[in-house]
């Protein structure tokens, strides 16, 4: 049964959204809440078009970004149902042309590449398949004037899934060890999910997910088509911040050959019926079960991430992130919850607002804390070797620094100090949420890459 001892939640969450939104420019920001089928909380925030002052509504469509990958993940489920696949089945029986070097392409299965665990490195693959998508928006064109345009053009635009198998057979990129090893957050694998569902269905992913999932759960307004939006009268503006401004950025990111990393758009309510759908499901017990640990504490499964023990509740979530788009979904089974929350610019402390909407839910406060860290007396031994600078072909820049006895961390742009909480690991802020920076070591025990924002990213010096 739900538990809201306060009458006042509304207001306090509401309040609690206004000043965020204030604190981080959002422009608009839509939020749902439901519970064995029946929305108990939904809601729009500000604006979905800043310019024409048009609100957002609980049926304005947002982009998802990457909680497609649960989608993704479902649509294999579903074959493996059929009897058409099993997630222990090599990558090889369904893609004969994926070579990610022979160390490793020929024990890597598809459970691996649900998990995450394939021992696949960040690559630019994403940035070659969206290039063409974002010629013209004014990001592309802060990207030629910061001299980074280059790093989007050096290799040809990747337009199918033909072009993502043959840049992984020129490149080969160093795997980060053998499969099933370690976690690292591939889009790459989850787009050649949706080449094995479209080889083995015969139709295209979106066909397969119309038939298969979208109709099923009952799914009103939710598309890959940046074309079939313009056929929708509630569609968010996306924005960005460009030189401390926020202005319109209206060009979708998308790439035919990497649909199932992360390209769907659709609105709050119709993310609450997908989200009920699962629940009680067989489904998520496969995909909610915690198959890989990650350093704060959670767990990969197939297409979420899982929170086993929340004050006794499981939390089965995900989170997107692209230009204009920061979204999050999740479920508490036990409570036959679900809520989500989609905001129209990148980089936001979306989890936040989830996290608060979800205690109010579960009768907390409104800022407790999934996961607490205690920062160490002193820094320890290990830290010593900390510092240096981390670079990720996908270009993340990371440089961890060490200054009277203190260390800092930079990227974006931004600084700030790392507090040590345990041995190899230490918390930060990104995104306006507390993360965790895990320090790796290669067999001879010094440090050569970090874990954070679910990759690994190998260091450079």
């Amino acid at each position: 049964m739900l538990i809201m001892p306060k009458n006042n939640w509304k207001n306090e969450f509401a309040e609690f959204v206004h000043e965020i939104m204030e604190e981080f420019e959002i422009p608009g920001m839509s939020v749902g809440l439901s519970q064995n089928g029946e929305v108990i909380y939904s809601e729009g925030f500000g604006y979905a078009d800043l310019e024409n002052e048009k609100k957002v509504n609980p049926e304005t469509v947002f982009g998802i970004a990457s909680i497609t990958k649960s989608f993704t993940a479902l649509a294999i489920m579903i074959l493996e149902r059929e009897g058409k696949l099993t997630t222990g089945d090599p990558v090889l029986k369904y893609l004969p042309d994926f070579d990610a070097g022979e160390k490793i392409t020929p024990a890597i299965n598809i459970h691996h590449f649900l998990t995450h665990t394939a021992g696949l490195p960040p690559t630019p693959a994403l940035m070659y398949a969206m290039v063409r998508s974002i010629e013209g928006d004014p990001t592309a064109e802060k990207l030629k004037e910061d001299g980074k345009w280059e790093k989007w053009t050096e290799e040809p635009p990747i337009e199918s899934y033909k072009d993502l198998l043959d840049f992984w057979a020129r490149n080969k990129p160093e795997p980060l060890g053998y499969p099933g090893g370690q976690f690292s957050y591939s889009n790459d694998a989850y787009s050649l999910l949706g080449t094995i569902v479209e080889r083995i269905s015969g139709i295209s992913l979106g066909e397969f997910m119309e038939e298969k999932i979208f109709k099923p759960c009952n799914l009103e307004k939710i598309t890959f088509s940046p074309d079939e939006l313009k056929k929708w009268p509630n569609v968010t503006q996306l924005y960005a911040k460009i030189d401390e401004e926020i202005v319109p950025a209206p060009k979708w990111n998308h790439s035919e050959a990497m649909l199932g990393a992360g390209f769907l758009k659709t609105h709050a309510l119709d993310l609450l019926r997908y989200g009920q759908s699962f629940l009680g499901s067989a489904y998520l017990k496969r995909m909610g079960s915690p198959y890989f640990p990650l350093p704060d504490g959670k767990f990969y499964g197939y297409g979420f991430m899982v929170q086993p023990d929340y004050h006794g509740n499981t939390i089965i979530e995900h989170g997107g992130s692209l230009k204009g788009i920061s979204s999050h979904l999740g479920m508490v089974p036990e409570e036959n919850l679900v809520a989500t929350v989609l905001i129209n610019l990148v980089e936001m402390p979306v989890t936040r607002v989830w996290d608060a909407l979800v205690n109010l839910a579960l009768g907390y406060s409104i800022e407790e804390e999934r996961f607490s860290f205690s920062a160490l007396a002193s820094l320890p031994e290990s830290s010593r070797d900390w510092p240096g600078k981390y670079v990720s072909p996908e270009g993340a820049e990371i440089e961890v620094t060490s200054e009277e006895e203190k260390l800092f961390v930079e990227f974006n742009n931004k600084k700030q100090e790392l507090t040590p909480v345990a041995v190899d690991r230490a918390s930060l802020i990104r995104r306006g949420e507390k993360s965790i920076i895990q320090f790796l070591r290669d067999g001879e025990g010094k440090v050569s890459g970090i874990h954070m924002g679910l990759r690994i990213i190998k260091k450079v010096n």
